[in-house]
């Protein structure tokens, strides 16, 4: 075979692997996978977290609200506690001290209350809360107030509302926010 003849050959061989691999999709699964519960211990209820910047320190205010079937089990309050902070120490890895955890068994509510202590020269950074949460003040499309960031949605499968309040007007990039000129 001479070479005028071998690569118009060989092209049109490509050419036809390429159609007939190109329009093979894969068989949908008859039995998908479940889908992987959340990982948090909430399933239908809601959390709704402010933080307040005073200085060199953020106060953060957790509220949990629990499905009915899924209150915290009130024999084990100090366990409980224990295992929230925890798991806020674990989540977010910051300074925090002065921790409180409350059970509301009629609400069906728990709060959790620390102060976070952060260096404040000219910005706060807030990598340390955004990042576990898969979140971005831009990306994710925070609204800016005055002297207020908020975004509403769901994390994990539950609805949640951040909010965060400064003692002065504002502006921010992804992580970071500062005093307003």
């Amino acid at each position: 075979m001479n070479k005028k003849s071998f690569y118009p050959l060989l092209v049109t061989g490509l050419a036809i692997l390429g159609m007939l691999t190109g329009s093979c999709s894969k068989a949908p699964n008859p039995n998908p996978a479940p889908k992987k519960p959340s990982t948090m211990t909430i399933s239908e209820g809601k959390i709704t977290i402010e933080i307040k910047a005073e200085g060199g320190t953020l106060y953060y205010f957790e509220k949990k609200r629990w499905a009915a079937n899924e209150s915290p089990e009130l024999k084990e309050k100090d366990k409980f506690r224990s295992n929230q902070i925890e798991k806020f120490k674990a989540t977010y890895r910051v300074n925090a001290a002065n921790f409180n955890v409350e059970i509301d068994k009629e609400e069906k509510t728990t709060d959790l209350k620390c102060n976070i202590y952060v260096k404040f020269d000219t910005w706060y950074d807030f990598h340390w809360f955004l990042r576990p949460l898969g979140l971005d003040f831009i990306d994710n499309h925070f609204e800016r107030r005055e002297k207020e960031l908020s975004w509403k949605g769901c994390l994990d499968g539950v609805k949640t509302t951040i909010l965060l309040k400064f003692p002065f007007r504002i502006n921010n990039c992804h992580a970071h926010v500062w005093p307003a000129r």
